[in-house]
């Protein structure tokens, strides 16, 4: 049967998710009940505190390049999808507010 979170849940990606389904979830939203994946890059008040995230990891080679990659994902995009990007970066940058 299904599960639901027994309370809600925030989370970020690393490199082993389903990047296609994170994909379609750039922005952030809702993964399963209860379950919010915070996307790329998001700062969201949750609780009365103020959470900011940053999905993937860094590769050097990725991280100047734009978002590139669609699926289907071949080998190597399937790889690259979950890279941080400068301008994910730069979004979390320009926060002006202090994070909690």
């Amino acid at each position: 049967g299904e599960k639901k979170a027994p309370v809600p849940t925030l989370f970020i990606g690393g490199n082993h998710e389903a990047s296609a389904y994170m994909q379609e979830l750039f922005y952030g939203g809702w993964a399963a009940e209860n379950v919010y994946f915070m996307g790329a890059a998001n700062c969201i008040q949750f609780g009365g505190v103020r959470i900011a995230g940053l999905s993937g990891i860094f590769k050097e080679r990725d991280h100047d390049m734009g978002r590139y990659e669609v699926p289907p994902y071949d080998a190597s995009s399937l790889r690259s999808v979950y890279h941080v990007r400068n301008v994910e970066v730069y979004r979390l940058a320009q926060l002006l507010e202090p994070i909690d």
